[in-house]
């Protein structure tokens, strides 16, 4: 997380390093960024980047957290919108959010967080989901997104089962993303293959009509 010092800044010096980190990071994954070149984009002096960040990483986490769309309100309004049915609560929240992504005016810098870093949010994923399952809900006015799901239509038997089930096909939506910025494909073409994955988990593979003798 950033420094204290780094949030007494004015706001024009906190946005012009921003800006600077930005532009790095939406020409380079996070390994290949260079804090010589951040600081130069942002017209700082090295001594200084290391008062308000550790590391390219701490800052590139807080980026990511600055930028990110806020899925978990996404995902409790689609669900609401939908009357809590499973799928098309779901499907309804991956096409939203595939084309905030790959719609956004930062989409140099999700591309190579996508390719570069899909490990590391889909495990932000995993603790969202575990700190909603230790607290009690996961989104800050108290409301939880397991509350506006239909239940009645899935085999599971308790809260954590649900919290599981929507942790592992968040971590589908991710890879999806991943695939469809690695593929280049369009932001429809992505919400196809999410959705057509998401039927898969819903409703099965298996083909269970009866063969003809």
């Amino acid at each position: 997380m950033p420094s204290q010092t780094f949030f007494n800044l004015s706001e024009e010096k906190k946005e012009r390093l921003i800006a600077g980190a930005m532009k790095e990071f939406s020409a380079k994954s996070l390994n290949d960024a260079s804090i010589s070149n951040i600081v130069k984009n942002s017209k700082i002096s090295r001594g200084s980047f290391y008062q308000y960040f550790e590391d390219k990483k701490d800052l590139y986490f807080y980026l990511i957290g600055k930028f990110r769309y806020n899925y978990r309100q996404l995902m409790f309004k689609s669900f609401k919108e939908k009357e809590g049915d499973f799928f098309e609560g779901y499907k309804v929240f991956g096409e939203k959010y595939i084309k905030y992504i790959m719609e956004s005016e930062k989409f140099g810098f999700f591309e190579n967080m996508y390719l570069h870093m899909n490990y590391q949010i889909n495990q932000e994923a995993r603790v969202d989901f575990d700190h909603s399952r230790q607290q009690g809900s996961s989104l800050p006015d108290g409301k939880r997104i397991i509350d506006v799901v239909d239940r009645s239509q899935l085999k599971v038997q308790t809260e954590e089962e649900l919290i599981d089930i929507l942790r592992y096909i968040l971590s589908m939506l991710n890879d999806t993303i991943m695939e469809g910025f690695w593929k280049e494909l369009t932001v429809k073409e992505t919400q196809q293959l999410f959705v057509k994955r998401l039927s898969w988990f819903t409703y099965g593979i298996k083909n269970t009509e009866e063969k003809e003798a």
